[in-house]
């Protein structure tokens, strides 16, 4: 088990797998989504909205290549969008971005695992919380201004337990292969550094 960022705090073992964990139901507690991050596209000064070849709901991610390999693939900004075809025309941070020194870099991941009544309603929700989650998740300062430091259940609507798995590119390692939400952190009943 790796060592815990919080002093004397120690993870719940809750069970072996995450789809073991289910509710009186049997239904798994966590909703499971897999993101496949496509590889970047360049989005040059010139070019008035990136690449991308879908209409459909997609979180994003925009880095920025330094031409130094430490600072390889920085992830400057994570967004989403439910509507790609009119979304970036009018993104100020995204073209702050752009204008900067350096390559800049799109990769998107469609969100295609809503399906049936009120899927619309729905998608929105789990791009918010995932968009949360990835902003706390990616290591690194972020060009966001929005939603920094805000987990899903902190709106109006609630949030969702959540297994991100990434997947597709890999963005030099600065994207989490896994983000499991919400988990239970304790301090056990005997604390070995009181005498």
């Amino acid at each position: 088990m790796e060592e815990m960022t919080i002093k004397h705090l120690r993870p719940v073992e809750w069970a072996e797998n995450i789809s073991d964990i289910q509710n009186t139901a049997g239904n798994s507690t966590f909703k499971s989504v897999e993101l496949v991050w496509t590889k970047p596209s360049p989005w040059t000064k010139d070019m008035r909205v990136p690449d991308f070849k879908t209409d459909e709901p997609f979180l994003y991610a925009l880095i920025r290549n330094h031409g130094n390999s430490r600072t390889r693939d920085q992830i400057e900004y994570i967004g989403l969008t439910k509507s790609p075809l009119t979304r970036f025309g009018n993104h100020e941070v995204a073209r702050s971005i752009v204008k900067k020194r350096g390559e800049v870099g799109f990769s998107y991941a469609v969100i295609d695992f809503v399906t049936g009544k009120n899927r619309i309603d729905r998608i929105s929700r789990a791009l918010e919380d995932i968009e949360h989650l990835l902003i706390w998740a990616v290591d690194g300062k972020l060009e966001n201004q929005k939603k920094m430091r805000t987990l899903p259940g902190m709106g109006a609507n609630g949030g969702n337990a959540w297994h991100i798995k990434n997947k597709g590119y890999r963005f030099s390692g600065r994207m989490p292969m896994e983000i499991v939400f919400p988990w239970m952190l304790i301090r056990p009943g005997r604390d070995r550094t009181q005498k």
